[in-house]
């Protein structure tokens, strides 16, 4: 059963995630701050908001995923954000990976209009936000996560309730901690091997022979050869998440040393002006200082 919804931010995961839900048959209002982007769902039958409390006006349910926590506090709060429309009932699910102290804020910004927040943070990349196959790790009522679901099945394949409000996006941290950490090593790993001279190819052959084999480097390795670092996540993206897990760290006091060394290196590539570019781009930065590079 179709119903009007709310989406905000359509950048390189929100869009294909907003495109399933217009071809679900739902009546979708979407704001993105940057206009160009909204051109895809305005043909596929959207209606084009002039602002975030303008998608909220009508909605039963308002899906957002934005850059960082200052963006969603600023779509939620500021001038002509979605607490000005915002009606009793309606559901939030925020797909942004932010600081889950800023997501609890939010919660209970919108509970005092009625409303309910879950932060519903994804993985899969680009691919699986197309393909309406994202992982969803969630935090929030249980009662609101079950009313969610027919929302949260278009866009995702799983959907994992970690539990309450900010524990969602406690998983998605610890989970880019180990996503990022494992590709930079990978790459650290590859350009010792190379610059040895064993073969890229050789040593991926090894390596999916081994223990050390992971889903993660099996996707990122043919990119990484080919030089293609188009992103399906940004580096700038990663390097934000990092620096929010380590100081998640930091406020539990969960000593984090390989967080640390690997956020630098992602801050390194992301100074060097990579930040647009797929976070298998630390490669590059690596590289760089060893004089040889992966490369099929």
């Amino acid at each position: 059963m179709s119903e009007p919804l709310g989406f905000i931010g359509l950048g390189i995961m929100g869009q294909p995630m907003a495109l399933n839900l217009a071809k679900a048959g739902h009546k979708l209002a979407v704001y993105n701050r940057t206009p160009g982007k909204t051109a895809a769902l305005e043909a596929a039958g959207a209606r084009v908001a002039d602002s975030p409390a303008d998608a909220a006006r009508d909605a039963n349910v308002i899906i957002m995923i934005v850059s960082d926590s200052a963006a969603v506090e600023s779509v939620v709060t500021s001038k002509g954000g979605i607490l000005e429309t915002l009606r009793s009932g309606t559901i939030i699910i925020d797909s942004s990976t932010i600081s889950p102290t800023v997501s609890r804020k939010m919660a209970c910004m919108v509970a005092g209009k009625g409303a309910s927040w879950l932060d519903a943070a994804v993985t899969g990349s680009k691919h699986g936000a197309e393909k309406g196959e994202l992982t969803f790790m969630i935090g929030g009522d249980r009662e609101t996560f079950d009313r969610a679901m027919p929302i949260l099945k278009i866009m995702g394949k799983k959907h994992i309730y970690c539990g309450s409000h900010g524990l969602g996006l406690s998983a998605k941290l610890a989970q880019n901690t180990i996503q990022a950490t494992m590709v930079e090593v990978f790459c650290e790993g590859f350009v010792l091997a190379t610059k040895a001279g064993v073969k890229p190819e050789t040593m991926l052959e090894i390596i999916q022979a081994s223990m050390a084999r992971a889903g993660i480097t099996d996707f990122k390795a043919p990119f990484i050869f080919k030089g293609d670092f188009t992103p399906y996540f940004p580096l700038k993206l990663m390097h934000k998440d990092l620096e929010l897990a380590a100081e998640a760290g930091y406020a539990q006091g969960v000593p984090m040393p390989v967080l640390a060394a690997a956020k630098e290196v992602y801050m390194a590539a992301k100074a060097q002006g990579k930040g647009d570019q797929d976070y298998a781009a630390v490669v590059t930065f690596l590289e760089e200082l060893a004089g040889v590079k992966v490369r099929t």
